[in-house]
Protein backbone atom coordinates (compact mmCIF):
# COMPACT_ATOMS: atom_id res chain seq x y z
CA UNK A 1 0.00 0.00 0.00
CA UNK A 2 2.88 2.40 0.76
CA UNK A 3 4.09 2.60 -2.89
CA UNK A 4 0.58 3.64 -4.02
CA UNK A 5 0.51 6.43 -1.41
CA UNK A 6 3.88 7.68 -2.58
CA UNK A 7 2.72 7.66 -6.17
CA UNK A 8 -0.38 9.65 -5.25
CA UNK A 9 1.76 12.24 -3.50
CA UNK A 10 4.02 12.45 -6.51
CA UNK A 11 1.07 13.28 -8.73
CA UNK A 12 -0.07 16.19 -6.54
CA UNK A 13 3.30 17.57 -5.44
CA UNK A 14 5.40 19.26 -8.11
CA UNK A 15 9.01 18.09 -8.23
CA UNK A 16 8.31 15.08 -6.05
CA UNK A 17 8.36 12.54 -8.88
CA UNK A 18 12.03 11.68 -8.47
CA UNK A 19 11.75 11.09 -4.72
CA UNK A 20 8.62 8.99 -5.14
CA UNK A 21 10.26 6.82 -7.77
CA UNK A 22 13.22 6.17 -5.46
CA UNK A 23 10.90 5.33 -2.59
CA UNK A 24 8.90 2.90 -4.73
CA UNK A 25 12.10 1.23 -5.93
CA UNK A 26 13.28 0.91 -2.34
CA UNK A 27 9.98 -0.64 -1.25
CA UNK A 28 10.09 -3.09 -4.15
CA UNK A 29 13.65 -4.10 -3.28
CA UNK A 30 12.62 -4.53 0.37
CA UNK A 31 9.75 -6.87 -0.50
CA UNK A 32 11.94 -8.74 -2.98
CA UNK A 33 14.49 -9.28 -0.21
CA UNK A 34 11.80 -10.68 2.10
CA UNK A 35 10.63 -13.06 -0.62
CA UNK A 36 14.21 -14.22 -1.11
CA UNK A 37 14.57 -14.91 2.62
CA UNK A 38 11.32 -16.88 2.64
CA UNK A 39 12.19 -18.95 -0.42
CA UNK A 40 15.78 -19.47 0.76
CA UNK A 41 14.36 -21.33 3.75
CA UNK A 42 12.34 -23.83 1.71
CA UNK A 43 13.98 -24.22 -1.70
CA UNK A 44 16.95 -26.40 -2.53
CA UNK A 45 20.47 -25.03 -3.09
CA UNK A 46 23.49 -26.57 -4.73
CA UNK A 47 26.76 -26.40 -2.81
CA UNK A 48 28.86 -27.10 -5.89
CA UNK A 49 28.70 -27.12 -9.67
CA UNK A 50 28.83 -30.56 -11.26
CA UNK A 51 27.02 -30.65 -14.57
CA UNK A 52 25.79 -33.79 -16.33
CA UNK A 53 23.83 -33.42 -19.60
CA UNK A 54 23.35 -29.75 -18.78
CA UNK A 55 21.94 -30.38 -15.29
CA UNK A 56 23.66 -29.43 -12.07
CA UNK A 57 24.00 -32.73 -10.18
CA UNK A 58 26.35 -31.39 -7.53
CA UNK A 59 25.61 -31.89 -3.82
CA UNK A 60 22.64 -29.88 -2.61
CA UNK A 61 21.15 -28.80 0.70
CA UNK A 62 18.33 -31.32 0.63
CA UNK A 63 20.67 -34.11 -0.47
CA UNK A 64 22.98 -33.32 2.43
CA UNK A 65 20.20 -33.45 5.01
CA UNK A 66 18.76 -36.55 3.33
CA UNK A 67 22.09 -38.29 3.96
CA UNK A 68 22.29 -36.94 7.51
CA UNK A 69 18.76 -38.18 8.30
CA UNK A 70 19.51 -41.64 6.86
CA UNK A 71 22.81 -41.85 8.77
CA UNK A 72 21.14 -40.73 11.99
CA UNK A 73 18.48 -43.44 11.64
CA UNK A 74 21.21 -46.06 11.30
CA UNK A 75 23.07 -44.69 14.33
CA UNK A 76 19.90 -44.63 16.46
CA UNK A 77 19.07 -48.22 15.50
CA UNK A 78 22.61 -49.42 16.27
CA UNK A 79 22.57 -47.67 19.65
CA UNK A 80 19.16 -49.19 20.39
CA UNK A 81 20.47 -52.68 19.59
CA UNK A 82 23.51 -52.17 21.81
CA UNK A 83 21.29 -51.14 24.71
CA UNK A 84 19.89 -54.67 25.02
CA UNK A 85 21.07 -56.67 28.04
CA UNK A 86 19.76 -60.24 28.31
CA UNK A 87 17.14 -59.44 25.65
CA UNK A 88 15.86 -56.48 27.68
CA UNK A 89 16.29 -52.95 26.25
CA UNK A 90 17.14 -49.86 28.25
CA UNK A 91 17.13 -46.13 27.60
CA UNK A 92 16.97 -45.38 23.88
CA UNK A 93 16.33 -49.04 23.10
CA UNK A 94 13.08 -48.96 25.07
CA UNK A 95 11.71 -46.02 23.07
CA UNK A 96 12.76 -47.53 19.74
CA UNK A 97 11.33 -50.94 20.65
CA UNK A 98 8.01 -49.33 21.57
CA UNK A 99 7.74 -47.76 18.12
CA UNK A 100 8.91 -50.96 16.40
CA UNK A 101 6.34 -53.09 18.20
CA UNK A 102 3.60 -50.57 17.45
CA UNK A 103 4.40 -50.49 13.73
CA UNK A 104 4.59 -54.30 13.62
CA UNK A 105 1.41 -55.06 15.58
CA UNK A 106 -0.86 -52.09 14.94
CA UNK A 107 0.09 -51.16 11.38
CA UNK A 108 1.69 -54.06 9.50
CA UNK A 109 -0.20 -57.05 10.87
CA UNK A 110 -3.57 -55.30 11.18
CA UNK A 111 -3.57 -54.00 7.62
CA UNK A 112 -1.60 -56.66 5.74
CA UNK A 113 -2.47 -59.73 7.80
CA UNK A 114 -0.25 -62.74 8.34
CA UNK A 115 2.01 -61.52 5.50
CA UNK A 116 2.63 -58.28 7.38
CA UNK A 117 5.80 -59.29 9.21
CA UNK A 118 7.90 -59.51 6.06
CA UNK A 119 7.02 -55.90 5.26
CA UNK A 120 7.86 -54.62 8.75
CA UNK A 121 11.49 -53.64 7.86
CA UNK A 122 10.24 -51.54 4.93
CA UNK A 123 7.51 -49.87 6.99
CA UNK A 124 9.93 -49.15 9.83
CA UNK A 125 12.37 -47.60 7.34
CA UNK A 126 9.61 -45.30 6.08
CA UNK A 127 8.49 -44.37 9.59
CA UNK A 128 11.87 -43.60 11.14
CA UNK A 129 13.33 -41.83 8.11
CA UNK A 130 10.33 -39.53 7.67
CA UNK A 131 10.22 -38.84 11.41
CA UNK A 132 13.94 -38.07 11.75
CA UNK A 133 14.04 -35.97 8.56
CA UNK A 134 11.10 -33.87 9.78
CA UNK A 135 12.56 -33.36 13.26
CA UNK A 136 15.95 -32.43 11.82
CA UNK A 137 14.24 -29.77 9.72
CA UNK A 138 13.15 -28.00 12.91
CA UNK A 139 16.73 -27.45 14.08
CA UNK A 140 18.53 -24.15 13.28
CA UNK A 141 20.42 -23.87 9.97
CA UNK A 142 18.99 -27.16 8.72
CA UNK A 143 16.61 -28.28 5.99
CA UNK A 144 13.79 -30.82 5.73
CA UNK A 145 14.68 -33.44 3.14
CA UNK A 146 11.05 -34.56 2.86
CA UNK A 147 10.14 -31.00 1.88
CA UNK A 148 11.70 -31.81 -1.51
CA UNK A 149 9.39 -33.33 -4.10
CA UNK A 150 12.18 -35.57 -5.43
CA UNK A 151 12.62 -37.19 -2.02
CA UNK A 152 8.90 -37.84 -1.53
CA UNK A 153 8.77 -39.13 -5.12
CA UNK A 154 11.49 -41.64 -4.27
CA UNK A 155 9.66 -42.77 -1.13
CA UNK A 156 6.38 -43.09 -3.04
CA UNK A 157 8.09 -45.05 -5.83
CA UNK A 158 9.49 -47.58 -3.33
CA UNK A 159 6.02 -47.80 -1.80
CA UNK A 160 4.55 -48.41 -5.28
CA UNK A 161 7.02 -51.25 -5.92
CA UNK A 162 6.11 -52.82 -2.58
CA UNK A 163 2.40 -52.63 -3.42
CA UNK A 164 2.90 -54.41 -6.74
CA UNK A 165 5.31 -56.96 -5.30
CA UNK A 166 2.76 -57.88 -2.62
CA UNK A 167 0.33 -59.01 -5.31
CA UNK A 168 2.79 -60.39 -7.86
CA UNK A 169 4.72 -62.51 -5.33
CA UNK A 170 1.49 -64.08 -4.06
CA UNK A 171 -0.62 -64.50 -7.19
CA UNK A 172 1.80 -64.20 -10.09
CA UNK A 173 2.17 -61.38 -12.58
CA UNK A 174 -0.90 -62.05 -14.71
CA UNK A 175 -3.29 -63.04 -11.92
CA UNK A 176 -2.23 -60.00 -9.85
CA UNK A 177 -3.55 -57.66 -12.53
CA UNK A 178 -6.60 -59.85 -13.06
CA UNK A 179 -7.45 -59.32 -9.38
CA UNK A 180 -8.13 -55.67 -10.17
CA UNK A 181 -11.30 -56.68 -12.01
CA UNK A 182 -14.15 -58.08 -9.89
CA UNK A 183 -15.25 -61.55 -10.98
CA UNK A 184 -18.54 -61.70 -12.83
CA UNK A 185 -18.25 -58.15 -14.11
CA UNK A 186 -20.21 -57.61 -17.36
CA UNK A 187 -17.96 -57.37 -20.40
CA UNK A 188 -19.35 -54.00 -21.41
CA UNK A 189 -17.98 -52.51 -18.14
CA UNK A 190 -14.41 -53.68 -18.77
CA UNK A 191 -13.45 -50.65 -20.95
CA UNK A 192 -14.47 -48.46 -18.00
CA UNK A 193 -13.12 -50.49 -15.07
CA UNK A 194 -9.69 -51.31 -16.49
CA UNK A 195 -8.59 -47.65 -16.98
CA UNK A 196 -10.09 -46.71 -13.60
CA UNK A 197 -8.19 -49.49 -11.80
CA UNK A 198 -4.94 -48.68 -13.61
CA UNK A 199 -5.34 -45.02 -12.71
CA UNK A 200 -5.99 -45.93 -9.06
CA UNK A 201 -2.82 -48.01 -9.04
CA UNK A 202 -0.76 -44.87 -9.74
CA UNK A 203 -2.83 -42.30 -7.85
CA UNK A 204 -2.27 -44.06 -4.51
CA UNK A 205 1.52 -43.52 -4.41
CA UNK A 206 1.01 -40.11 -6.03
CA UNK A 207 -1.23 -39.13 -3.11
CA UNK A 208 1.47 -40.31 -0.67
CA UNK A 209 4.06 -38.18 -2.46
CA UNK A 210 2.00 -34.97 -2.55
CA UNK A 211 0.63 -35.31 1.00
CA UNK A 212 4.05 -35.67 2.61
CA UNK A 213 5.66 -32.96 0.49
CA UNK A 214 2.86 -30.43 1.04
CA UNK A 215 2.68 -30.94 4.80
CA UNK A 216 6.43 -30.62 5.28
CA UNK A 217 6.64 -27.54 3.07
CA UNK A 218 3.59 -25.81 4.52
CA UNK A 219 4.80 -25.85 8.12
CA UNK A 220 8.10 -24.18 7.31
CA UNK A 221 6.44 -21.62 5.07
CA UNK A 222 4.07 -20.66 7.90
CA UNK A 223 6.91 -20.31 10.44
CA UNK A 224 9.04 -18.25 8.05
CA UNK A 225 6.07 -16.05 7.12
CA UNK A 226 5.24 -15.35 10.77
CA UNK A 227 8.80 -14.31 11.52
CA UNK A 228 8.96 -12.12 8.42
CA UNK A 229 5.96 -10.16 9.69
CA UNK A 230 8.43 -8.32 11.96
CA UNK A 231 10.46 -6.62 9.18
CA UNK A 232 7.31 -6.13 7.13
CA UNK A 233 5.59 -4.20 9.93
CA UNK A 234 8.81 -2.36 10.75
CA UNK A 235 8.94 -1.12 7.14
CA UNK A 236 5.63 0.64 7.79
CA UNK A 237 6.45 1.95 11.24
CA UNK A 238 9.20 1.11 13.71
CA UNK A 239 6.69 0.89 16.58
CA UNK A 240 4.60 -1.58 14.59
CA UNK A 241 7.70 -3.75 14.11
CA UNK A 242 8.52 -3.71 17.84
CA UNK A 243 4.92 -4.57 18.72
CA UNK A 244 4.92 -7.44 16.24
CA UNK A 245 8.00 -9.11 17.79
CA UNK A 246 6.27 -10.92 20.70
CA UNK A 247 3.25 -11.79 18.55
CA UNK A 248 5.35 -13.31 15.76
CA UNK A 249 7.62 -15.18 18.17
CA UNK A 250 4.72 -16.67 20.14
CA UNK A 251 2.88 -17.75 17.00
CA UNK A 252 6.06 -19.14 15.41
CA UNK A 253 6.87 -21.07 18.61
CA UNK A 254 3.35 -22.49 18.66
CA UNK A 255 3.65 -23.63 15.03
CA UNK A 256 7.11 -25.04 15.81
CA UNK A 257 5.69 -27.16 18.63
CA UNK A 258 2.85 -28.19 16.36
CA UNK A 259 5.40 -29.25 13.73
CA UNK A 260 6.86 -31.77 16.19
CA UNK A 261 3.44 -33.40 16.39
CA UNK A 262 3.06 -33.14 12.61
CA UNK A 263 6.38 -35.00 12.17
CA UNK A 264 5.02 -38.01 14.07
CA UNK A 265 1.63 -37.78 12.33
CA UNK A 266 3.09 -37.66 8.82
CA UNK A 267 5.46 -40.55 9.52
CA UNK A 268 2.51 -42.52 10.87
CA UNK A 269 0.16 -41.65 7.99
CA UNK A 270 2.68 -42.49 5.26
CA UNK A 271 3.46 -45.82 6.93
CA UNK A 272 -0.20 -46.60 7.60
CA UNK A 273 -1.39 -45.83 4.07
CA UNK A 274 1.49 -47.82 2.58
CA UNK A 275 0.52 -50.84 4.68
CA UNK A 276 -3.14 -50.45 3.68
CA UNK A 277 -2.26 -50.29 -0.02
CA UNK A 278 0.05 -53.32 0.33
CA UNK A 279 -2.75 -55.19 2.08
CA UNK A 280 -5.18 -54.30 -0.72
CA UNK A 281 -2.87 -55.98 -3.23
CA UNK A 282 -1.97 -58.93 -1.01
CA UNK A 283 -5.63 -59.59 -0.13
CA UNK A 284 -7.93 -58.25 -2.88
CA UNK A 285 -11.44 -57.52 -1.66
CA UNK A 286 -12.98 -59.04 -4.77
Amino acid sequence: MIPWVLLAQAVHEPGAHEGAEKAVEGAAEHHEGIAEILMHHVVNEHYGDLYLFGLNVGPSKHLLWFAIAAALVLVVVRLAIRSYRNHVPSGLGTAVETLVVYVRDEIAEKNIGHDGRKYVPLLLSFFFFILVAALLGLTPFSSTATGNLSVTLGLAFVSFLAMQWAGISKYGFVHHFQNMIPPGLPLWLLPIMIPVELLAMFTRPFALMIRLFANMLAGHMVIASLLLLIPLMASINFAFGVGMVPISLVLALFIMMLEILVAFIQAYIFTLLTSIFIGMNAHPAH
